[in-house]
């Protein structure tokens, strides 16, 4: 039995494998890993194949790891993990072609899980070079005496030839409402604001350098001061953690305003239902809700990438008539009682709200405190710690002691977690807001005004709102890209490069990964194809179709005309051979026949012999054989197209190679 080309299949494989090595658990890409070098070792050694009993007991080890993995869920991550340990025992058992087309196969399957979980520009461009290959081992299971760099080719041809095909199916093919990509196997980003929160916890979430979500305005940018982006509100505090309202409701009252902004937001996974919108959300997508606090959700956690528009009052008015419930004053008992004594001396010495507001502001800007990332540790009285000991924190330390004040002093308030700020991308003419922009500010409740935005971390860091975090903190050992608009030269232009990445990305995603069926239609409709509820889809069907056939019909009719008249094609082809035999001085006379022809080479260039000999004896078996005339034709094609006797013989050996008279010409056998 003919062996398999087991190291190019393992090599397909790992190709397909590469972008979900951060996706697996450790121990599937250690397995996987282990595997494919004992395979690759034992086809270069030429090692027996493992035995059955062995592969069985490997095979039952693996399937109990993903169970064990799984637990009492198997989820898309699991079924991932699953495809990875069959594609590792795979190449182990390869013995026939058909073991090797399978192999093939895994690695397509490995492919199309990567397009299921990554949804940016740069891994579809990668999955591009994954088909490529796989496609090339393909050809070389099939073919595995012929050249690799010519398989490769012919691989590329495959797959460039399919992608008009792709881009019309795209565009055409029927799909249901949502995201094309749209799949409950994406991963969601490791980062962002849970629905819970804890002192310190935003001070880690800024050190993460990731996009998370994009904003594309329909109005004008608004100004620094008023990019509040809301997200989650925390009302309950039991003395550690901060937690929201345990039953919202949706908004019933109507927001009013000035200064409406509209705008798209692009939102990366993070694992919630929460949205993120300008503060104040006047509207918002249909398939989301805003709550009583003002907030975004909807029905199910956001697990990819998810395309929303909404807008938003910049100056709002809202209802203030109606006083907030208990849950705006709780405060956990026996926890942090000088600040709680702190916030009841405020009331007393103030009286009205506003100026008990003011007080604890002003407590904040003249007692020392200080914005950092490295506030130390708090203890159990986290707040009193932070007010009267350390005074050092991030914005979650500056809104909580805020709140905790306020509700010792009777003024009801509640804390806000989201985003602050962005950077412009003038390029693609949107805003990024990354992690490393999350803040936490506050809201108290003033009768005639309803709930109104404070931030405290202004009190004590104000250039945080003109200048960013980078600008707030000052250079106190900052990651650098939270100092990156401070470097030299070459940062930047890295920063440059990283805004033009960003641009085309942004609007991939924007245009591409959010291609849905309402985009669908409009698409058909612009094109003048509405036909109507009901036949609506009959073009879309008919289109992808009817372009399938063509190309087929295309493909059929080059074939056909190759394999007409195969000995005038030769006849040409020979041709084209004497003319490069004639530029080195060797034409061929009228008189001569294509086999004396050939014993005059010999004598004359011996370095030609075997090449001129292979050519002329392909044009023999074309123009007077028989047998199967495509195939040689196509030899025939290679082998003058692949001619080069320039190269085949020296600048000294040209000139002993001049023999044919000034007067001969080349002529027709």
């Amino acid at each position: 039995m003919k062996s398999q080309p087991v190291r190019p299949l393992i090599f397909a494989l790992i190709v397909a494998m590469a972008p979900l090595v951060f996706q697996l658990p450790w121990w599937a890409v250690g397995w996987c890993a282990a595997c494919w070098g004992y395979g690759g070792v034992r086809d270069w050694r030429r090692w027996p194949l493992p035995s059955r009993g062995f592969l069985l007991a490997g095979f039952v080890v693996g399937m109990a790891a993903v169970l064990l993995s799984a637990g009492l869920r198997f989820d898309g991550g699991d079924f991932i993990t699953l495809l990875a340990v069959m594609a590792g025992v795979k190449p182990l058992e390869i013995t026939s072609r058909r073991d090797s087309m399978v192999t093939v196969f895994l690695a397509y399957f490995l492919t199309i899980t990567s397009l299921f979980v990554f949804e940016n520009l740069s891994m579809t461009l990668y999955l591009f070079v994954s088909v490529w290959t796989a496609t090339g081992v393909l050809i070389h299971v099939n073919d595995p005496d012929g050249a690799i760099r010519r398989q490769m080719r012919l691989a590329a041809g495959l797959v460039m030839g399919a992608v008009p095909l792709m881009v019309l199916l795209f565009l055409f093919f029927p799909r249901l409402s949502g995201s094309f990509w749209g799949s409950p196997w994406a991963g969601h980003s490791r980062s962002g604001f849970s629905d819970t929160m804890r002192i310190g916890d935003v001070s880690r979430l800024v050190l993460v350098d990731e996009p998370a979500f994009s904003v594309s305005f329909d109005s004008p940018l608004p100004d620094a001061d008023q990019r509040y982006w809301r997200g989650i509100v925390f009302q309950r505090f039991d003395g550690v953690t901060w937690h929201p309202d345990r039953q919202p409701l949706p908004r019933r009252e109507a927001v009013g305003g000035d200064a409406l902004s509209r705008y798209t937001v692009m939102l990366e996974p993070h694992g919630h239902r929460h949205l993120f919108a300008l503060d104040l959300p006047a509207t918002a997508n249909p398939v989301a809700t805003i709550l009583d606090d003002h907030t975004l959700v909807v029905r199910r956690p956001v697990r990819q990438r998810f395309r929303y528009g909404a807008a938003s009052f910049l100056d709002y008015t809202q209802n203030s008539s109606d006083p907030p419930g208990g849950a705006a004053l709780q405060l956990p008992a026996n926890r942090n009682p000088r600040a709680i004594a702190l916030g009841g001396r405020l009331a007393r010495d103030h009286g009205a709200p506003e100026a008990v507001v003011a007080a604890a502001l002003d407590f904040f800007r003249k007692n020392g405190f200080a914005y950092t990332l490295q506030p130390g540790r708090l203890g159990i009285d986290a707040v009193d710690a932070f007010l009267f000991a350390g005074r050092k924190g991030f914005c979650e330390h500056f809104a909580s002691a805020f709140t905790v004040l306020m509700r010792a002093a009777g003024v009801p308030t509640r804390m806000v977690g989201g985003y602050q700020g962005g950077t412009w991308n003038a390029l693609g003419n949107f805003l990024t807001i990354r992690h490393s922009d999350a803040h936490v500010w506050c809201e108290v409740w003033l009768a005639g005004r309803g709930w109104v935005r404070v931030d405290p971390t202004v009190a004590v860091a104000p250039e945080r709102i003109d200048a960013g975090i980078g600008g707030a903190l000052g250079a106190e050992g900052l990651l650098g890209f939270l100092n990156r608009n401070r470097g030299n030269r070459l940062t930047r232009w890295t920063e440059v490069l990283r805004q033009t990445w960003e641009a085309v990305n942004i609007r991939w995603n924007m245009w591409f990964m959010g291609f849905s069926a309402e985009d669908q239609i409009a698409l058909l409709k612009a094109l003048g194809l509405s036909m109507g509820r009901r036949g609506g889809w009959l073009p879309v069907m008919v289109l992808p179709s009817s372009f399938l056939a063509l190309v087929i019909l295309v493909v059929r009719m080059r074939r056909q005309s190759s394999r007409r008249e195969p000995a005038d094609e030769a006849w040409r082809l020979y041709g084209r051979f004497l003319e490069k035999m004639a530029r080195i001085g060797m034409p061929k006379a009228p008189h001569q026949g294509p086999a004396d022809y050939v014993r005059l080479v010999a004598a004359r260039c011996p370095a030609l012999k075997r090449e001129v000999a292979d050519i002329t004896g392909c044009y023999i078996g074309l123009r007077y054989g028989r047998g199967n005339q495509g195939h040689s034709l196509k030899v025939f094609r290679q082998h003058v197209r692949r001619f080069r006797p320039e190269k085949r013989i020296g600048r000294g050996q040209r000139a002993g190679c001049r023999g044919g008279s000034p007067g001969e010409k080349k002529g027709k056998d």
